[in-house]
């Protein structure tokens, strides 16, 4: 008895009945699907993971941020050649640097656009990258940096710069830490 060359292809599953056949093709591209889904999104997680965490709890604990994407509310006042991220309740803690990238998403550059030109005081969502244990910012003088990647929420305390009695009524009430902030 000789045996008949089977002509199969090894995608072909002829050896079983059609509609077994069927359910292990289904089967097979689900489970493929599945692995794909499963893999983005453990990629996509360990890139975007962030941590929320309350500005003054980054400050007051920096080692355990170091390094790591982090979301926080905060009170930013800039001007010429200065700024600071920063909230009322921890200001004995240090100055941090915020640093603000050309490359952030389009509602970042909205929002950035909505801030007032040259000088003001805002409160805004950061999510960006902490850093610690360095000196940063304009001629090194802030103790941590924070480099956005998105901006978010945005909400306007004072335009420009006005005398320091004025800035600080605004800031203790709006500002974070603030009676009411934004």
């Amino acid at each position: 008895m000789g045996e008949k060359k089977s002509s199969m292809k090894s995608s072909e599953w002829n050896f079983l009945r059609p509609e077994t056949r069927k359910h292990y093709q289904t089967a097979a591209r689900i489970m493929r699907k599945a692995f794909v889904l499963i893999s983005l999104m453990l990629l996509s997680g360990a890139v975007q993971a962030q941590t929320a965490v309350k500005f003054c709890d980054l400050l007051r604990n920096p080692e355990k941020y170091r390094d790591q994407k982090v979301r926080v509310r905060a009170t930013f006042r800039y001007g010429f050649e200065w700024q600071q991220l920063y909230c009322l309740d921890c200001l004995d803690k240090g100055r941090a640097w915020l640093e603000l990238p050309d490359d952030m998403d389009d509602e970042s550059d909205r929002v950035s656009k909505k801030m007032p030109k040259g000088a003001g005081i805002v409160n805004v969502t950061v999510v960006g990258i902490f850093h610690f244990g360095s000196s940063y910012g304009h001629l090194n003088g802030y103790r941590y940096e924070l480099i956005a990647q998105e901006l978010r929420d945005l909400a306007i305390i004072q335009k420009g710069m006005k005398d320091p009695a004025t800035e600080s009524k605004a800031e203790q009430q709006w500002a974070c830490g603030g009676a009411k902030p934004k």
